[in-house]
């Protein structure tokens, strides 16, 4: 950061600005932007903090997706086990409509 500083202030220099006044100001810039410039390790943190909120959010919908599975799998076997009583109920009352049959 300090060659860059210095790199600033020696182009500020060469712009007829005299050295005193070129560090200053070159020193002022990189003041100005330091808290708002990420570096290469702010990125790379936040890489790895959205690569791990990422793969949490992965598990949880995977857990979501067996849930879902498991309560569909019930359904249906609930809803088969209702068929197969309904049917037999239909069954049963046609055996006995209409009256004197059989």
């Amino acid at each position: 950061m300090t060659t860059d500083r210095l790199a600033l202030a020696h182009v500020i220099e060469e712009a007829g600005i005299e050295r005193a006044g070129a560090e200053r100001i070159a020193s002022a810039i990189f003041d100005a932007i330091s808290d708002n410039v990420a570096t290469k390790q702010d990125i790379a943190r936040l890489e790895a903090a959205t690569k791990a909120e990422i793969a949490a959010v992965r598990a949880d919908i995977t857990g979501l997706e067996q849930r879902l599975e498991r309560r569909i799998d019930l359904v249906v076997t609930r809803l088969g086990a209702l068929a197969v009583v309904l049917l037999g109920l239909l069954f049963a009352a046609l055996h006995y409509w209409p009256p004197g049959h059989g």
